[in-house]
């Protein structure tokens, strides 16, 4: 127990206490919520269907007071039929009211054996419905007899009815009884529940506080016994004994005769011991480090003085390097420049080559295009001279035209009077034959020139087309000279490339050498500021040294 944390029994105490309390309220917030819904359920379902069977029963007994009512009309009269009108008219607000009682009471929530007698009492309402209904229409007929015959047959129909009335009622009124006994039954029942819940629940709370008592002054006594143990006395000589030690007296006595070996108290006075001894050895050491910062002070200084020399010498070497790699790094840049150059060139030769094929390409489409054309030309020649046949056969035909047309007229001259309408189209026929003819002559002309023109442009064309021939032969030869060209400067731009490959590795070597100088340059720097922060902090230590031993002499050890 003596080995338990303090903060553990503080804790468990406490959560002890906590628990207890936790669960009387659960059990508290339990039974509340178990009696919140029991009086939900006599709130809401058991009396308000008690009020609800009520009035059915209230309204039931109203209707059979109406019906009892109308036997006081045994005899017909003349105010008969107004009276029984009036009751049927108050027979139907009962009706109405009692179906509104009906549909409340069924919206209310039931259990299985309350459906059960939901479902009987909707049955013995129906039939007790139909036997009012029946007996409703022998009263109507009563109300509209006219006479006394017709009045004592329906007064009769009505008796029947309503001794057939009398069972059903009566059984519906049991039913009604057994419903509002049932409800009171189980709301007795479910007071009597709540009632034993809540006894049930005030005993618990109350052994529930008692027992959280109980332990809370356990558990307030095992921890005032856990901290007097682990403190290892009263509180007050443990504040005055660590006083003293805090204004540097560590000849103070401790008495721990009373507290156990894993106190507070007792581990207290072995830590005073320990640093009584540590004290003394601090101001041993601290007599030796004063020796010492003066013996390393004097080999810093000399230190010092042998590292600045050396700088000095690695700084000459460095700037040699230095101008050594800028000499180098110009070489590699001419030679990537060189190098990016040739580059260029051969993509432009690459680029030239292209274009030369592009323009073969070209040349080749248009000579062919050419070709095309000269036969389009060759062609439109043949059709013109089949053109001139068929002109020239035209052209005979107008003549021949022209002669008959001639003879025509030479005999209708010889007929006198009688051929002069006949010499009239002789006439225009010679005249339409003389127009085919100049026609004829002109569009052979315009044949004709046509037919010089395409053998001019066929013969132009021919001639385009050998020289397309020639130029895609230059072309071909220029590329072929590319390609030459585009060799010999990939074989320029491979030698560029090593050069610049072979200067960039001289410089790389040049530039790790020149670090790995000024690394020895950083590191002598170090060093000679080494050497200062050594002579710095060896009279820092002298100083501190000096000042511990002080400090330490304000402990009283003896």
């Amino acid at each position: 127990m003596r080995n338990l944390q303090l903060k553990v029994l503080l804790s468990g105490g406490f959560a002890v206490v906590a628990i207890i309390l936790l669960l009387v309220g659960l059990l508290s917030i339990s039974a509340g919520s178990r009696m919140k819904a029991d009086i939900a359920n006599l709130g809401q379902v058991r009396l308000p269907a008690v009020d609800l069977l009520a009035k059915m029963n209230e309204e039931r007994l109203m209707i059979r007071a109406q019906t009892l009512s109308m036997l006081r009309f045994e005899e017909w009269a003349q105010s008969a039929g107004r009276d029984l009108s009036a009751l049927l008219a108050e027979r139907e607000a009962s009706w109405k009211r009692f179906d509104a009682v009906l549909s409340r009471y069924t919206d209310i929530p039931r259990t299985q054996e309350g459906e059960a007698l939901y479902q009987r009492l909707r049955t013995a309402i129906n039939s007790w419905r139909e036997a009012a209904n029946r007996m409703d229409r022998a009263v109507v007929t009563m109300s509209q007899a006219g006479n006394a015959l017709s009045y004592d047959v329906a007064f009769r129909e009505f008796e029947q009815h309503f001794q057939a009335l009398i069972p059903v009622s009566s059984a519906m009124n049991q039913l009604l009884d057994e419903l509002i006994n049932r409800n009171l039954e189980i709301s007795n029942e479910t007071v009597s529940a709540a009632i034993a819940q809540a006894e049930n629940s005030a005993m618990i709370t109350i052994v529930s506080v008692i027992i959280g008592f109980v332990i809370a002054l356990a558990a307030g006594f095992l921890i005032t016994r856990q901290v007097m143990g682990q403190l290892g006395g009263e509180p007050a000589y443990v504040q005055q004994v660590v006083r003293q030690v805090a204004d540097g007296d560590l000849t103070v006595r401790i008495d721990t005769s009373k507290a156990p070996s894993d106190s507070l108290l007792a581990a207290f006075a072995q830590m005073v011991a320990t640093l009584k001894n540590l004290m003394k050895q601090i101001s041993d050491a601290s007599t030796q480090v004063s020796a010492a910062a003066e013996e390393l002070s004097a080999s810093s200084s000399q230190t010092n003085a042998q590292v600045q020399l050396q700088q000095a010498e690695i700084t000459q070497v460095a700037t040699a390097m230095n101008e050594m790699a800028a000499t180098v790094m110009d070489v590699a840049k001419n030679a990537a420049a060189a190098s990016g150059a040739a580059q260029t060139a051969h993509g432009e030769t690459d680029n030239g080559m292209k274009v030369v094929t592009d323009v073969v390409k070209v040349i080749n489409q248009l000579a062919s295009e050419i070709e095309k054309s000269a036969a389009s030309m060759n062609q439109l020649v043949r059709d013109s001279e089949e053109i001139g046949s068929v002109l020239n056969v035209i052209q005979e035909i107008a003549e021949q035209t022209n002669l008959l047309a001639l003879n025509a007229a030479i005999e209708a001259a010889r007929a006198g009077d009688q051929g002069r309408g006949f010499a009239v189209v002789a006439d225009e026929v010679r005249s339409l034959a003389s127009r085919t003819q100049a026609s004829t002559g002109d569009i052979q002309a315009r044949i004709n020139r046509v037919q010089d023109s395409s053998s001019s442009a066929a013969q132009q064309m021919e001639q385009g087309k050998q020289k397309g021939l020639q130029t895609v032969e230059q072309a071909n030869n220029a590329g072929e000279a590319l390609k030459m060209i585009s060799a010999s400067v990939a074989a320029i731009n491979d030698m560029n490339a090593q050069i610049a490959t072979a200067a960039e590795e001289q410089s790389s070597v040049a530039e790790e050498i020149n670090q790995n100088i000024s690394n020895i340059t950083q590191a002598i720097d170090e060093t000679a500021t080494a050497a200062s922060q050594v002579t710095s902090a060896s009279q820092e230590l002298a100083r501190l040294s000096a000042s511990l031993q002080q400090h330490v002499q304000q402990f009283r050890v003896s």
